[in-house]
């Protein structure tokens, strides 16, 4: 029996340089298709729980800023027990995470245009989630937030590898095609938890890596340590792998 499997992408930052971002980050969030009513469910209630509206959406910036529909967090016991809750969900062994991150300032350097930025960051998510987030037995498919600005990218990666494979070889053209059977692009209107996921772990993503990579000093909370702990776990499991790519 064939098992599906969904990667839900978002984004933090833009790849435009006039936008203030540091970072472009991809990130993603898969889970076995028929796992997502069952997590649906769980993040409904935990919505529920501390905003008192399962419908609201997660947003990577408003809940790290605790602004808005957010501002319950800025109590830090509630944002204890949120993040507490919510690590505890996305720590289930069915949900596996892969971020791809290009810090623009190294990639102006490098002469890279935006849109090289979104290409090479779209082919070596779908690259990874293809060749290394699949096994025999399971197919794909790709599920992202649709932005006019940046679809077109996504699209032209998606038919680069089904037309010539990963550029690293780890998947063939042929076998990229049999295993990845959709790609969707949703509304957030939608309200898919797996994408919403996806942008509330982005901003987690960045974090880790301006303290890790670029070694910025600062004093990490204990909410944060919960957060960097999550995707250690989640990087260290064989069983179902996670992805940390950094482009540049």
């Amino acid at each position: 029996m064939t098992i599906y499997k969904l990667l839900s992408l978002d984004e933090s930052g833009k790849a435009s340089y006039n936008h203030p971002s540091e970072l472009f980050i991809l990130s993603g969030v898969i889970i076995p298709e028929k796992f997502k009513s069952k997590l649906d469910l769980k993040i409904r209630k935990l919505k529920k729980k501390y905003f008192n509206d399962e419908e609201i959406v997660f947003h990577s910036r408003d809940m790290y800023r605790r602004k808005g529909p957010f501002a319950i967090l800025q109590d830090p016991n509630k944002e204890i027990s949120f993040w507490s809750e919510f690590i505890s969900l996305v720590n289930n062994q069915n949900i596996a995470v892969s971020f791809v991150i290009v810090s623009k300032q190294k990639a102006k350097l490098k002469a890279w245009q935006p849109v090289t930025i979104l290409k090479r960051s779209y082919q070596r998510m779908l690259e990874c989630f293809a060749a290394k987030q699949l096994n025999k037995k399971e197919k794909g498919k790709i599920i992202t937030e649709s932005d006019p600005s940046q679809d077109l990218y996504l699209i032209h990666a998606h038919n680069s590898i089904q037309g010539n494979g990963a550029k690293d070889s780890s998947i063939s053209a042929k076998e990229y095609r049999e295993k990845i059977t959709s790609l969707s692009l949703v509304k957030k209107s939608n309200l898919d938890v797996d994408v919403q996921i996806a942008d509330s772990l982005a901003h987690i993503a960045g974090f880790i890596y301006k303290i890790k990579v670029l070694k910025q000093q600062r004093k990490i909370t204990q909410v944060e340590k919960m957060k960097i702990k999550l995707i250690e776990r989640k990087i260290a499991n064989r069983a179902n792998p996670s992805i940390f790519e950094i482009l540049l």
